[in-house]
């Protein structure tokens, strides 16, 4: 079990201490690649120390690396084989339940999103494409008789962009390629699929901070991404220019699409340095791994401090 104790110390070190630490960084200054793989390593990581450490208890004998950590942990190792069997029957036990009703309830919870995805999909694929009309020029934009500006993706199969003709007639034609292609960066970078599975898993696990507070984080760094997105398209001007005149005549946009979105001050901040794509990736990937490389490392000394304590406490 000493392997298990390491991955679950990481799993909790991840859930807890992530989110103020990922909160921490300034959104107006780094890049969004960056904060976004931090994130999702971040999630990937937690869920995979903890089911791993799941697997490892229910494993009818020695799980195969359990081996190489108790000859780190030799102490710790000789209480846990001296303690009576029931004990790691029942951490087994309750390690299968709690993976299996976790399961169950991110599979419900996912078929839910899908089927709202759906139907938001089918009503404007049905309903829209009916009152919109589409331009040559833009074939993955529908336009609705509309005065105030607007737009939101849809995402599907194909996504497509919904806007307003107000987008059209009070924006300049940079503004509203700059909108135009904010939109098209978030069904390119399957942003809708990154916020549904976050909202799904924060649905299943809301008592656990990481995955209560990653939507809402989520949500801003990505829409700072379709920015950069949009300026590195057009222009960083364009892009701050039409959000600040389209915030101005902000509209409910349907559930399940995402638009231009909030946190305005913090956007435009953000768009004084937009980056190269090409740039962002070397960083992307350094952020994802040290984001659980981290507690990885860390938590072995835990689990060694507290099994030198354990064994001092028993001498």
């Amino acid at each position: 079990m000493t392997l298990a104790s390491i991955l679950l110390v990481s799993a909790i070190l991840v859930a807890l201490l992530a989110p103020s630490a990922l909160e921490r960084m300034p959104l107006s200054d780094i890049r969004p690649g960056v904060a976004l793989a931090s994130w999702l390593s971040a999630l990937a990581g937690a869920l995979f120390f903890a089911a791993s450490a799941a697997v490892i208890l229910i494993w009818p004998e020695h799980a195969p690396a359990e081996g190489v950590a108790d000859a780190l942990m030799r102490c710790l190792a000789t209480i846990q084989h001296n303690a009576q069997s029931w004990v790691g029957q029942a951490l087994a036990l309750a390690a299968g339940a709690l993976a299996v009703v976790f399961a169950v309830r991110i599979a419900v919870y996912a078929r839910k999103q899908s089927a709202t995805r759906s139907r938001v999909h089918d009503l404007h694929r049905d309903v829209v494409s009916i009152v919109a009309r589409r331009d040559q020029s833009c074939g993955d934009v529908m336009w609705l008789d509309h005065p105030l500006p607007m737009a939101y993706s849809v995402s599907g199969k194909p996504g497509f962009v919904v806007a307003t003709e107000g987008l059209s007639s009070s924006l300049s034609s940079a503004e509203r390629e700059a909108v135009l292609e904010h939109e098209r960066a978030h069904l390119r970078g399957h942003h809708h699929r990154i916020v549904n599975g976050i909202e799904v898993l924060a649905r299943v696990l809301p008592f656990v901070p990481l995955f209560a507070r990653a939507p809402k984080a989520v949500r801003t760094i990505i829409e700072i991404a379709a920015d950069h997105h949009a300026a590195r398209a057009t222009s960083a001007t364009a892009v701050s220019s039409a959000l600040t005149a389209v915030t101005d005549a902000a509209l409910p946009r349907p559930a399940g699409t995402l638009g231009l979105g909030d946190d305005i001050e913090l956007r435009l901040w953000s768009l004084r340095s937009v980056a190269p794509a090409s740039h962002s990736r070397l960083a992307c990937c350094a952020a994802a791994l040290g984001t659980v490389a981290l507690p990885a490392l860390v938590s072995p000394v835990i689990v060694l401090a507290a099994s030198f304590v354990t064994c001092i406490a028993l001498l």
